[in-house]
């Protein structure tokens, strides 16, 4: 089927429908125009009929993004996210379908983990004696619109899909709604829209499929991270190359081996950062900072948890709370599965093969434990977790939660026992799922910020 195809069919009314409800009806965030998702829900086919209106004539206008500054850690300037309104969510999720199936066959929108586990298999190669890791240098803000369009155009010829990618891209992001006239965004793709990855990935095809094709070293990259396994004597030549491949399309890489530039490169049995991990002698271990923050997020639930506890005289309440206690500091210790998908600290970090940290984690949970709880409770094992995690059906034992295997009536008991909601006996199963995987999805995301920023 053609693009020309995928987008007629994305952008029927009937699909635009499924796509909501699939990827938008239960998101929380809100847009410029601070309209919510109960507010949009009520009127949301009145929206639909007016994206697929909208679009198919080439009307389609997006509103502003709302900005979102993430903090990237001390001493570093906060990452900008762009959040665009409901009705805008909707029509960016459609057009990343359209992409990622018009460009399937050289897209490789592979999670971090199959790339850490493609570097485990390559670092243990004994041909490559170097590495050399690059990176891009404020990346999505310097993609240059014209040669991302002209890409684009080489295998989509419909005038009203490109329009629409090209709106999406130069509509701005400003911190709240302002009526004056300000000018389009004329350089760069927004972060924070389900098209940005897949345009990332797009603008970078050529370099990806350049080196990937070189049999005498290893190449890979997540996002603007590029690790390269390679022989001693064709380091400062690979990376000059690619440097002058970067600058072809206007983006520009650090300086190599400069003090704190994240362009470095050395012997593979020295020390390598990426992705979060560390190798060191060609094996896989963690990150003092990773240990380190992983700690933290266990303190500081046990001291909310305490606080709580402390503050609250009705025994019932101090009880519930201890049970309240077991449920998340264990879902924070194994993670979990859900939507077929492993989430977690200790999925991320499961292909580390030095389990030192992990020993001392436990040690220091049990001590924090004790501490702060007056009550005894049953606490799981990082040590044990990680070896779950190597067996071929994680699916199949009970000692990591699968989320994807627990019946209505499950979810109904976890809403009332640990996610605080009351007064469920006559709500329908549609709404107890629709609550379910709303507070499923928003406490994965609190857990995994402890892996912190990986790329």
């Amino acid at each position: 089927m053609s693009a020309y195809k995928y987008f007629n069919k994305e952008f029927r009314q009937k699909s635009l429908i499924k796509t909501y409800q699939k990827h938008i009806e239960e998101s929380t965030a809100v847009g410029i125009d601070k309209i919510g998702r109960e507010k949009f829900k009520e009127e949301y086919l009145d929206n639909i009929r007016i994206i697929n209106k909208k679009v198919n004539n080439d009307t389609y206008n997006f509103s502003p993004y709302r900005k979102k500054l993430i903090s990237k850690g001390e001493g570093k300037y906060p990452r900008a996210i762009s959040i665009p309104t409901f009705r805008d969510r909707v029509t960016l999720r459609a057009l990343c379908n359209v992409l990622s199936i018009t460009f399937k066959d050289d897209l490789h929108l592979e999670i971090p983990q199959a790339k850490l586990a493609s570097i485990n298999l390559n670092i243990k190669n004994n041909e490559y004696d170097s590495y050399l890791k690059i990176d891009v240098s404020n990346f999505y803000p310097t993609v240059n619109h014209d040669i991302l369009i002209k890409t684009l155009r080489k295998r989509i010829r419909k005038v009203q899909f490109i329009n629409l990618i090209d709106k999406a891209i130069k509509n701005i992001t400003v911190n709240k709604s302002k009526k004056e006239k300000i000018k389009s965004n004329s350089c760069g793709v927004p972060q924070g829209l389900s098209i940005s990855n897949v345009l990332a990935e797009i603008y970078l095809l050529g370099i990806d499929k350049k080196y990937n094709k070189y049999s005498s070293i290893f190449y890979t990259r997540y996002v603007d991270d590029i690790l390269i396994f390679c022989k001693s004597y064709e380091v400062e030549d690979i990376f000059y190359n690619i440097k002058d491949d970067f600058e072809s399309i206007f983006l520009e890489i650090h300086e190599l081996n400069k003090v704190d530039s994240k362009c470095q490169s050395g012997y593979i049995n020295n020390e390598i950062h990426f992705l979060g991990y560390s190798y060191i002698n060609r094996k896989a271990t963690l990150i003092p900072n990773n240990k380190d923050r992983f700690q933290d997020s266990i303190a500081n639930l046990l001291t909310t948890f305490k606080y709580r506890y402390n503050s609250n005289k009705d025994k019932k309440s101090r009880d519930n709370s201890v049970k309240v206690l077991e449920w998340r500091l264990n879902l924070r210790i194994t993670g979990c599965i859900f939507n077929n998908n492993k989430r977690g600290w200790m999925f991320y970090f499961s292909q580390i093969e030095d389990l030192t940290a992990l020993y001392t984690i436990d040690a220091t949970i049990a001590k924090l434990v004790a501490r702060f709880c007056p009550v005894k409770i049953k606490v799981k094992s990082l040590v044990k977790t990680y070896h779950e995690t190597k067996r071929l059906n994680t699916s199949s034992h009970k000692y990591i939660t699968n989320f994807d295997t627990l019946t209505t009536k499950d979810k109904r008991e976890i809403l009332e026992k640990y996610l605080g909601f009351d007064r469920l006996s006559r709500a329908d199963d549609k709404t107890i799922e629709k609550y379910f995987n709303m507070k499923i999805t928003h406490i994965i995301q609190d857990l995994e910020q402890d892996i912190g920023n990986v790329s």
